[in-house]
């Protein structure tokens, strides 16, 4: 019984969470170059910076009608 009362409920939730994801998105993330010139300016004028390397480079957040 608890068996069935078990798989019933993840049954339901896993259908119900599934609509949840086809949802279109508003918004997505791309490099943000404003922020990336900055800090390639930084290691031309700075004596002590050296070489920069975006490991995670800045993103901003744009909404997708404007996405370049």
């Amino acid at each position: 019984m608890k068996a069935k009362v078990f798989s019933l409920i993840a049954t339901v939730l896993v259908v119900g969470l599934a609509g949840c994801s086809t949802a279109p998105a508003k918004y997505t993330y791309v490099v943000d170059p404003n922020l990336t010139e900055q800090a390639d300016n930084l290691t031309r004028t700075s004596a002590h910076t050296g070489h920069v390397v975006w490991l995670n480079p800045p993103m901003k957040r744009v909404p997708v009608s404007e996405q370049p």
